[in-house]
């Protein structure tokens, strides 16, 4: 029978899901419950991996450790942060994209709401004591909202500002089809729609080529008072030059759930630019997927597209390496 290894810490609620969906389809092994010893057979006998995909986690020897492998499955949406190099040329890799829509969409509007309204400002003022009913806020309805990046996200997205009665763009590599949608067009038309947007989301995947994407001349070409949300990845903002907007420009607002680095404990700040002395930053944890069921839903999502690997269906989610790892140096360049 095949054997489906899942190589990250499984609670109990994914060891339900597993149970549930192996049945006769698959032998599953959770290499946290075999003895250290006994590993490397673990690994040499593994058709496919389920993973999250940190470096830690897989061995850096993956190849030649694992010759059986043909597919390796993570659990997490993005996969920028895959150590490709480390993972067998023959096998297909997937992102668990799709899983996550619900979760990271909400909490998308809710930073959008939050920082369109300045609810975590109003609040502050309240606690000192400040109760001024002279401030104005931004409106959604009758407003235009820009969506970078149409994939499950992005279009969930858009079907919830729509519900506000926002005009909806939505740009992605190629031209979007979303009913949700009231104007759509390819990424490469960006700098032409900017200048409209009251709201910018980015839900992109971090790619050599989105990298950096919003830098100085993205932000100069939004509104004033426009407001930026990120639920994407960190690094798709150029730090220093975001930092730089906000303080420059007091009424344009940024919401971010990503960050440019991550402490190592639950202390410590995500940047490496004084955000936090800034009043028109609202700022979460990277914790848009953080709601009960999402672990369940994660690991469902994810068994379901081993499942259509396994039954010769094409899975969906296939990664193609080559657009998140750095290109080969050609001889005589560095």
């Amino acid at each position: 029978m095949v054997r489906v290894l899942f190589s990250s810490p499984m609670d109990p609620e994914r060891r339900a899901v597993i149970a549930a969906k192996a049945a006769a389809a698959f032998e599953p092994v959770i290499l946290e419950d075999v003895p250290a010893s006994q590993r490397a057979g673990v690994w040499e006998s593994a058709d496919v991996l389920v993973c999250t995909g940190f470096g830690p986690e897989l061995p850096t020897d993956l190849p030649s450790r694992a010759p059986r492998l043909r597919m390796v499955q993570t659990l997490l949406a993005g996969v920028d942060h895959l150590p490709f190099e480390r993972l067998p040329r023959s096998a297909i890799v997937c992102s668990n994209a799709g899983a996550y829509n619900t979760s990271v969409a909400e909490h998308a509007m809710a930073l959008l709401l939050a920082a369109a309204k300045d609810v975590v400002m109003r609040t502050e003022e309240i606690r000192r004591g400040i109760f001024d009913q002279g401030v104005m806020n931004k409106g959604l309805a009758g407003s235009t909202v820009l969506l970078l990046g149409m994939g499950g996200i992005g279009a969930e997205v858009a079907r919830l500002c729509k519900a506000f009665r926002m005009h909806t763009i939505g740009l992605s590599r190629s031209r979007p089809q979303d009913p949700a949608l009231d104007e759509a067009a390819t990424i490469d038309d960006l700098r032409r729609f900017l200048p409209r947007a009251d709201f910018v989301v980015l839900a992109l995947p971090l790619t050599r080529q989105t990298a950096g994407l919003v830098d100085r001349a993205f932000l100069a070409a939004m509104k004033p008072d426009a407001v930026l949300v990120n639920i994407a990845r960190g690094k798709i903002i150029l730090e220093d030059d975001l930092f730089e907007h906000l303080r420059t420009h007091p009424g344009f607002r940024a919401a971010l759930d990503v960050w440019w680095t991550y402490p190592d404990t639950k202390h410590g700040r995500p940047f490496h630019r004084p955000f936090h002395e800034l009043p028109n930053v609202l700022m979460t944890p990277h914790v848009a997927n953080a709601i009960p069921s999402q672990r369940r839903d994660a690991m469902e999502a994810a068994l379901d597209n081993v499942l259509r690997f396994l039954r010769g269906e094409t899975p969906r989610h296939v990664v193609r390496p080559e657009e998140y790892t750095r290109p080969a140096a050609k001889e005589g360049s560095r």
